[in-house]
């Protein structure tokens, strides 16, 4: 009886280890299909061979201590270099900047910041209008990696130049007059990244005040939580109420004053399952063109 009990006892320590393996295979694979990827995946796979790491912060950022193995890509230099408007920057040039940092074309990108989500969800956006295919967030970016003691690196990654070839995928920029058709347009959803205050006209960056017509406030701070001192997105239920009225067969436009929070609300709409776009001019633009409708602010305004 003891012997059979063993037995017994041993086959099922083995099924639950087994079935405790094909879990975590099952949520391993979850996040592989995912933009938004925790720090334990990314630790996972950090040494994939088709895996690169972008860390989009400054150079002395990146020096300072960045993840093992990631490429510094500063977002600042994902913007044309010659306006200066923090528009994106061409093909040539981006064709350039990428075969700099040794990406190739059938690589899977995971993009952090310090914990902003700006300067990753920018440059995440960027490498989608350039058509790349599998791009990732790291949720929690640099300072969640090192909260959980993760390994740092100070030493710069040395890339040999690759062959990347930039496709532009016309469905995730937009234009001024792309912006204009959509208040129009039934089919069409605007979503107004920026905070309240500026959504009913109390501030702004701009020389008016206001949004644009037809838009939907969602700030993207809305989007976080804070653990341990943590910026971290909630969780995908919540997410998921917090863009519960956008409809998922409609087009998404989203926008903010200079385009970088909005770039991070498109990669979040992405995630949940939209087919979203970017404003590139945003409210910047929107704002300082008194050509173009605006919805006028119910309160005093004042300038930012």
């Amino acid at each position: 009886m003891v012997t059979g009990y063993f037995r017994f006892t041993k086959h099922h320590i083995l099924c639950t280890a087994l079935i405790l393996i094909a879990l975590k295979s099952q949520i391993a694979n979850a996040q592989d299909d995912m933009i938004l990827v925790d720090v334990n995946w990314l630790n996972q796979h950090l040494h994939d061979s088709n895996l690169i790491v972008i860390d989009a912060r400054s150079e002395d950022e990146y020096l300072d201590g960045h993840i093992p193995g990631a490429v510094n890509i500063p977002v600042i230099k994902t913007y044309n270099p010659v306006d200066l408007t923090d528009r994106v920057a061409n093909l040539q040039y981006i064709k350039q900047l990428f075969r700099q940092a040794g990406i190739r074309n059938e690589q899977t990108i995971v993009i952090y910041d310090n914990n902003e989500y700006m300067d990753a969800g920018r440059v995440f956006w960027v490498f989608e209008v350039y058509g790349h295919d599998h791009v990732k967030l790291l949720n929690g970016g640099m300072a969640l990696w090192k909260n959980k003691n993760l390994p740092v690196s100070t030493e710069p990654v040395r890339v040999s130049p690759s062959k990347y070839v930039p496709m532009i995928e016309p469905g995730r920029l937009i234009t001024r007059l792309d912006m204009r058709l959509a208040i129009e347009d039934d089919n069409k959803l605007i979503i107004d990244a920026r905070t309240h205050d500026e959504f009913i006209g109390k501030q702004s960056s701009s020389s008016r005040f206001g949004h644009i017509p037809g838009a939907s406030s969602i700030p993207f701070d809305e989007n976080f939580d804070f653990i341990d001192g943590v910026r971290v997105l909630k969780p995908m239920d919540e997410l998921k109420k917090i863009y519960g009225n956008i409809q998922t067969e409609k087009k998404v436009y989203t926008y903010c004053n200079k385009g970088k929070q909005s770039s991070f609300t498109y990669a979040l709409l992405r995630q949940l399952g939209y087919d979203a776009a970017h404003y590139d001019g945003s409210w910047y633009e929107w704002g300082n063109d008194p050509a173009l409708p605006i919805e006028q602010p119910q309160t005093s305004p004042q300038k930012k």
